[in-house]
């Protein structure tokens, strides 16, 4: 591979390694996975792309596959971000705001910019994407590749503020997208080249399979979902949905361009406790008056462990020393422009909140102490993951879990019963906004019989959430892990429809080549990582 290496660095601006400490580096994201990858490039300009996509291109037509899977920050928990082939990380140069028009309320980015970075460059403005995910470190390109749920419910997605995508096709042709009119569409129709044959191909498509279309659920990472957005009513065609939950199987992403309003709100949040859940549903349903944002769910384990290993959680240390069990704790967000508004809303919820039984209440004074404290509260899922100050690599984390909010408990109490079975510890956290969680499942993977544990726990995990009407995937996508469960899902039309629609963008596949696919699970065991 380094004589590869040479040959690519001859001919790009950035730099492509085979050096064995950068490929370990890439050889993980935040799965049980570890596939270390032949090359990792760095581009810098698009071009850089465009090139590497030619030469697989070339390869491929060949019959030699060399893999190109696209990676920000690694933060994907399904494996999509590994790659035998050659990792193309844009974070590294490719992390630039372009340009921020403050007259059309946009903002044009590269891929590899963080939400840390594009938020304090339109913040400056007093600007904001209110569709944006959580995450700090999530890079733009990972959160369209898999299309995260927004941190505030009541703005829409992120594909709703989209208003472009740049992307380099695996033919290594670089495309725009955006929403065409009928006369703009038919101009796309008639190119004799590869993006012709993508709009022809997708066009066709959408027609032979209408009645099915339709049916499909739009806000769903399985698959290619977004192929329900593309065309509307009106005639007008957007290639842009299709990427969304993509996991950069169908081009990689080298620019986008968001719709951004001026900040008008202001957030506070209101933490609630529980004894018991039933209560906490019931609570749930009566604030959905007050349209609050965010509804962060945890259940009582999370802190329980994080407090165990030494993080200190003041509201549940008092509720220890008050003998108040704690089942579920909820940190409720909401938004309003007028702050005396937000105020009331907050009195009127703490006021529901008396009404059950051991329910206690905490919100920040405005201090230093207290608002890191809330921080705090709402990052449990990462104290869990660094309990000792470093990423463990016992934890399992399964998201992307669909639940209902009416079977809760009847899944939390089947949860708790595998979790005994397996011996394990599974807290659970999520959003009863969306009703997508994740389970933060901990095994040795230092042990080969705890490495196929974990399989067989997600196999019948997947059987629980059945009983249930929940599935596995849902907010996250297939990646390598859950192609096997979100097939079945879905059913043979749709998978079959998701599979022509990858042909037409990557006939070669070349495009992160073992991502959404049925999943291996023999396969996969030989790639879960050791603990050791």
């Amino acid at each position: 591979m380094s004589k590869i290496a040479k040959y690519l660095n001859g001919h790009i601006l950035g730099e492509v390694s085979a050096r064995e400490s950068r490929l370990k580096q890439f050889s993980t994201d935040r799965s049980i996975l570890q596939i270390q990858p032949n090359l990792v490039m760095y581009p810098r300009i698009t071009d850089d792309i465009r090139k590497i996509m030619r030469f697989s291109w070339q390869l491929a037509e060949k019959g030699h596959i060399f893999g190109v899977t696209a990676r920000g920050f690694g933060g994907s928990t399904d494996g999509s971000a590994l790659s035998e082939g050659i990792i193309v990380d844009v974070s590294r140069h490719m992390d630039n705001i372009k340009e921020l028009d403050l007259r059309a309320k946009t903002v044009r980015v590269q891929s590899g910019a963080n939400f840390s970075k594009l938020n304090l460059a339109i913040g400056a403005h007093s600007m904001s994407i209110f569709q944006a995910p959580a995450g700090e470190m999530l890079t733009v390109g990972g959160a369209i590749a898999q299309n995260l749920p927004a941190e505030k419910f009541n703005y829409g997605e992120l594909v709703d503020a989209t208003r472009e995508l740049k992307v380099v096709l695996s033919s290594g042709d670089e495309i725009e997208t955006r929403r065409l009119s009928r006369r703009e569409l038919s101009e796309k129709l008639a190119l004799q080249n590869f993006e012709g044959e993508i709009y022809r191909g997708i066009d066709t498509l959408i027609e032979e399979n209408y009645d099915l279309i339709e049916k499909l659920e739009d806000d769903s990472s399985y698959g290619y979902s977004g192929i329900t957005r593309v065309k509307k009513s009106d005639g007008s065609f957007d290639l842009t949905p299709l990427f969304f939950g993509s996991l950069g199987t169908l081009g990689v992403i080298t620019e986008a361009t968001f719709s951004t309003e001026f900040i008008v709100n202001e957030t506070e949040f209101m933490v609630v406790s529980f004894e018991n859940r039933d209560d906490a549903r019931d609570f749930i349903d009566e604030i959905r008056q007050f349209n609050p944002d965010i509804i962060d769910v945890f259940d009582g384990k999370s802190f329980e462990l994080a407090v165990a290993s030494g993080k200190k959680y003041q509201f549940y240390i008092d509720r220890v020393a008050e003998n108040l069990q704690t089942k579920l704790v909820l940190a409720v967000g909401i938004s309003d422009r007028n702050q005396r508004k937000i105020h009331t809303k907050m009195r009127r919820i703490e006021k529901i909140s008396k009404k059950f039984t051991g329910a206690t209440t905490w919100m920040s004074d405005g201090s230093v102490e207290q608002n890191a404290e809330l921080e705090a509260i709402r990052d449990v899922r990462e104290a869990l993951r660094s309990r000792s100050g470093v990423i463990r690599e016992e934890i399992f984390p399964i998201q992307g879990v669909y639940i209902p909010l009416e079977r809760f408990e009847q899944f939390y109490l089947g949860l708790q019963k595998l979790a005994k079975k397996f011996n394990i510890p599974a807290p659970v956290q999520g959003s009863a906004l969306t009703s997508i969680f994740e389970i933060l499942a901990e095994f040795d993977f230092s042990k080969v019989s705890d490495r196929r544990k974990s399989l067989d726990f997600l196999i019948e995990l997947n059987s629980l959430l059945a009983t249930v009407d929940g599935a596995l995937g849902y907010g996250a996508g297939e990646g390598r892990i859950y192609g096997a469960f979100v097939a079945k899902n879905i059913g043979d039309d749709a998978v079959n429809l998701y599979r022509e629609i990858r042909k037409i963008f990557d006939p070669m596949s070349i495009l992160n080549p073992n991502s959404k696919k049925e999943t291996d699970f023999k396969e996969l065991a030989k790639n879960i990582r050791n603990g050791k």
